[in-house]
């Protein structure tokens, strides 16, 4: 039996793709509620291990949920078969990512984990960082569709928009406003970043917090272009970069191992750690918006084809098989 272990149950509706597959035979597990700390986490495991048999395979959406399953069917001397969804190991010096990466690498090392990067280079940068050399599955987040809002509504002169929580460099990309004051910059930010950087925020911010879905992208749409600086060489900000081209924004982002996958050939903007790089980056494609559509088109157009759902499910499935 194959298993699919989750920790949200609101990505049901994302998931019922797989039963159009050959993935309808995964069995999809969920939890009652949201799993939002390590304890819930464990819970989960210690059910998917105890209902699944000698044998079995468990595949992780969450990666951190499969290095709990490891380490918990290892304590317990049980046989299950790993999958880890979509590595996210970040490499920083804080006490809680050193340990992290004591728990990974005996996981990533063991021949009973099949493990996935959402970019071939951060593959290989997870190997360098761990000191180890895994094989992973390239396998890319799902472009759902779904994502355009068909918006016809305004869109402002010289703005541009960031949002979102995992991995973004509000720090940095409030020193870029800074630089350019003629420029608006639409943020959304969560509410603890929000009360961090409030006192910063200057003239040319607009600043929104925790808002809903629907609002988030409305306000995506009124700006002009997609700015993401990131502080991480790990997967953030795909989704974002997702509905923006669903809407037509061409986006500007950080220069890192993952995104050189999404954004090479002309698919998007990459920026170094440079106020005057993006500031540069910026000015030109809010003056040249034919140039930036088309960018934003052909970035929609490698989701469709390199990130479909299709290609998703046989993907996971070869991973099953092979």
């Amino acid at each position: 039996m194959v298993y699919m272990l989750f920790d949200n149950p609101a990505d049901k509706q994302n998931m019922t793709f797989l039963n159009s597959y050959e993935t309808a035979k995964i069995r999809q597990v969920y939890p009652h509620q949201k799993c939002s700390s390590t304890k819930e986490m464990l819970a989960a495991c210690k059910d998917i291990i105890k209902k699944s048999a000698d044998g079995d395979t468990i595949i992780c959406w969450y990666d951190f949920m499969a290095v709990l399953c490891w380490w918990l069917c290892k304590v317990q001397f049980k046989n299950r078969k790993i999958i880890a969804l979509n590595i996210l190991l970040k490499d920083k010096a804080t006490t809680k990512n050193k340990l992290a990466k004591l728990l990974y690498k005996p996981v990533l090392i063991s021949k009973k984990v099949q493990a996935t990067v959402t970019s071939k280079k951060y593959g290989e940068h997870l190997n360098e960082m761990l000191g180890i050399h895994k094989r992973y599955t390239l396998l890319h987040d799902t472009y759902h569709g779904g994502y355009s809002i068909e918006y016809e509504g305004e869109v402002v002169p010289n703005s541009v928009f960031c949002g979102g929580r995992n991995g973004r460099d509000w720090e940095f990309l409030i020193r870029i406003a800074q630089t350019m004051p003629e420029v608006t910059f639409n943020c959304v930010m969560p509410k603890d970043k929000f009360e961090e950087y409030k006192e910063n925020f200057g003239k040319n911010m607009v600043v929104k917090s925790d808002i809903p879905e629907q609002e988030f992208l409305e306000f995506m749409c009124q700006s002009q272009l997609v700015v993401t600086p990131l502080d991480t060489e790990a997967p953030a900000g795909l989704i974002a970069f997702y509905q923006a081209a669903a809407n037509g924004k061409m986006a500007i982002t950080s220069d890192t191992v993952t995104t050189q996958e999404y954004s090479a050939d002309g698919r998007g903007a990459l920026c170094g750690k440079d106020v005057e790089d993006w500031k540069n980056t910026i000015q030109y494609f809010l003056q040249h918006r034919e140039e930036a559509n088309a960018i934003a088109e052909k970035f929609k157009n490698f989701l469709e084809s390199e990130c479909s759902e299709e290609k998703y499910a046989k993907t996971l499935w070869g991973m099953l098989v092979g």
